[in-house]
């Protein structure tokens, strides 16, 4: 999982710290490494949270279910088309938080279709089940405010 610079998903962040421009949308991006063409990544849920660890219990929802959690401030780019999924995020820092966040990703790999979600507010239709990967972290992600 990567953190790009721009809605172009070319031009990645180096691995480790990023800080951002407060209002900076994030663009993240998914590569999975498959030999099984048959395969498409799809992304699962993803939350945002003050620690490295997947598992805190104090997380922020931006994709849940296999769609945006808000709309308005999460916008599905690719999943369940390719090896790849891509979404950008509308990030605010709560008031008076200026701790870095990390976000985590839950994917899976769907083969037998429909693999892509059909969202319509935040319900989620029939789309075939798949074999779940490991959460994935990027981050930490700072404000420079």
């Amino acid at each position: 999982m990567t953190l790009f610079r721009d809605e172009s998903f070319s031009s990645p962040y180096p691995p480790g710290s990023v800080s951002l421009p407060l209002g900076q949308p994030l663009y993240i991006g998914v590569f999975v490494q498959e030999n099984d063409p048959n395969f498409v990544a799809v992304l699962d849920d993803c939350d945002v949270t003050n620690s490295s660890s997947p598992n805190d219990p104090v997380r922020r929802p931006l994709i849940q279910n296999k769609c945006p959690f808000d709309p308005q401030q999460v916008l599905v780019v690719e999943s369940g088309t390719s090896l790849r999924a891509r979404f950008s995020a509308l990030l605010f820092m709560p008031p008076g938080q200026l701790s870095p966040v990390y976000i985590h990703c839950h994917l899976s790999l769907c083969s037998l279709g429909p693999c892509v979600p059909i969202c319509s507010g935040r319900a989620r239709r029939s789309v075939s089940e798949g074999v779940a990967i490991k959460p994935l972290t990027v981050g930490p992600i700072s404000c420079e405010c």
